[in-house]
């Protein structure tokens, strides 16, 4: 555990942007301060070290990925089977939930989430079932907030946009495509400045994709934004390799 001593114009919510890590937990960790809306200059504050991922929370991840494409393949005994163990991970992996202080809002949100892509599987609503799984995903990246990951919880923010602009367009709502781009585009916006120099060609193979979505879109392109918007995944799975060699 770190130790930082206050200096003018610190905030505990400042500190915890600094340190990258929630405000939740630095909070937790100085018990000594009464009040967290009150410290003061030269005070020594204990700066938490995250927790490692639990692992059921990679399977949550990867199980609810996978659903998708086996909607899209028709293959839903294996969604079927995929959501039994979304279901039974996120079980398990409640207490060590709450224990890192994951806001209790995101962890109803999960079980909501996996109980109406339980009845959308069973009922095979297909369009419903794919949302249901990829808000998982938004959630989980939410909860990866709270631990120590090596890959940033943007990327995966930036896979749930990709896939729900997939959705949209399939849908025919343009509107909702390009608020999702928009979406996108401001988290690749900060996520591209955590990349280190040697992964400049990635960044802009992103940004080119980006562009020639956001054309698609505009135009109105079924074709080109659910292309582009699949090139865009391919590379995110790029961008998650690089982080976990940058991280490594």
């Amino acid at each position: 555990m770190q130790q930082y001593v206050v200096k003018p114009n610190d905030t505990l919510y400042l500190i915890a942007k600094e340190f990258d890590v929630p405000l939740a937990q630095l909070i937790k960790a100085n018990p000594q301060i009464e009040n967290p809306n009150m410290i003061y200059i030269g005070q020594t504050i204990n700066i938490p070290s995250l927790l490692p991922v639990p692992e059921q929370v990679g399977l949550i991840e990867s199980d609810a990925v996978s659903i998708i494409n086996d909607i899209f393949m028709g293959d839903w005994q294996s969604a079927n089977s995929r959501v039994n163990e979304i279901r039974t991970a996120m079980n398990q992996v409640t207490p060590a939930l709450q224990d890192a202080l994951v806001p209790n809002s995101v962890i109803v949100g999960l079980n909501t989430a996996i109980r109406n892509l339980e009845q959308s599987i069973a009922q095979q609503r297909g369009f419903q079932a794919i949302s249901w799984a990829n808000r998982i995903t938004q959630l989980i990246a939410d909860v990866l907030d709270y631990f120590a990951a090596i890959i940033p919880p943007d990327v995966i923010r930036l896979a749930y946009f990709a896939r729900q602009i997939i959705v949209n367009v399939e849908q025919n709502d343009w509107a909702e495509a390009y608020q999702n781009y928009r979406r996108a585009f401001t988290v690749w916006q900060e996520l591209q400045t955590d990349l280190e120099a040697r992964y400049s060609q990635d960044v802009t193979a992103v940004n080119q994709v980006l562009d020639d979505l956001r054309n698609a879109i505009d135009r109105r392109d079924y074709q080109g934004a659910i292309n582009n918007a699949s090139k865009l995944l391919s590379l995110i799975d790029t961008l998650a390799r690089d982080f976990q060699q940058q991280n490594a």
